[in-house]
């Protein structure tokens, strides 16, 4: 029996001082094509990274480090590359304040499709910021990138499967990389976007989640694709940005 892309040995980075670190690369695409490995990388929090694991980052090709935290996240754990003079290092703010008060309305649903909801409210009230997201990866400048939040999750595993998408790497597979999270995060340290108390729903990983969040946005936009042009990127911008997870 083949082993699955998603355990390809190749996915893991391993740092001691990060969790949830992992390739994009190595996953197949509708037209027989493969990511490449060294191009993306998602990764849980980088405030505690040890000397040797940002040498190890920079050995393994990330010149572009991307935070997608909040404003008050960053305050209270400033990323360690903040003023690195060996990365490029930006801040792409997905969530804002603009959900600081969210709340689940659909009290009945089960915990992947409320967290579906979630980010299927973010993908369209942060739209602009997945296209600056966007935008940066497609700089022609820039290679090697890292991107994370908090841990590694929400608003990295929607980067994720854009990129993945762009890539036309299949639907189900981007789900599979989404639910790794569970086997990767050793830490329960997992902040909601808001500041009550956390519902459970908020902690879940599943396959399934992902699955609604890309029906969401064939239904409402007709692909991710789309959904990314209506948000201003633009087509030039998606083949670089190809190009860059294939060539």
């Amino acid at each position: 029996m083949s082993t699955p892309e998603t355990h390809h040995p190749d996915r893991s980075i391993q740092l001691t001082t990060a969790e949830n670190v992992r390739d994009l690369g190595g996953y197949s695409t509708h037209n027989g094509s493969k990511t490449q490995w060294r191009r993306f990388v998602r990764s849980a929090d980088m405030n505690t990274l040890s000397e040797s694991d940002q040498s190890a980052l920079i050995n393994y090709g990330i010149t572009t480090v991307i935070d997608l935290r909040m404003q008050k996240e960053i305050a209270t754990h400033p990323n360690v590359f903040t003023h690195a003079s060996t990365v490029d290092f930006r801040v792409h703010d997905f969530w804002g304040t603009r959900f600081d008060t969210y709340r689940s309305t659909n009290k009945t649903a089960p915990g992947y499709q409320k967290l579906a909801d979630l980010y299927c409210a973010g993908l369209e009230q942060s739209g602009f910021v997945m296209a600056d997201i966007m935008t940066t990866f497609a700089e022609d400048s820039r290679t090697g990138f890292a991107f994370h939040c908090r841990s590694g999750k929400d608003r990295t595993g929607l980067v994720a499967a854009m990129l993945l998408s762009i890539a036309e790497v299949p639907h189900t597979t981007i789900c599979e990389d989404f639910a790794l999270t569970k086997e990767y995060l050793n830490s329960q340290a997992i902040n909601p976007i808001n500041s009550g108390k956390p519902g459970a729903w908020l902690l879940d990983c599943e396959a399934e989640t992902m699955h609604c969040t890309l029906q969401f946005l064939d239904q409402k936009f007709g692909g991710v694709i789309e959904y990314l042009q209506v948000q201003g990127v633009s087509t030039d911008s998606l083949q670089t940005i190809k190009d860059k997870l294939l060539d």
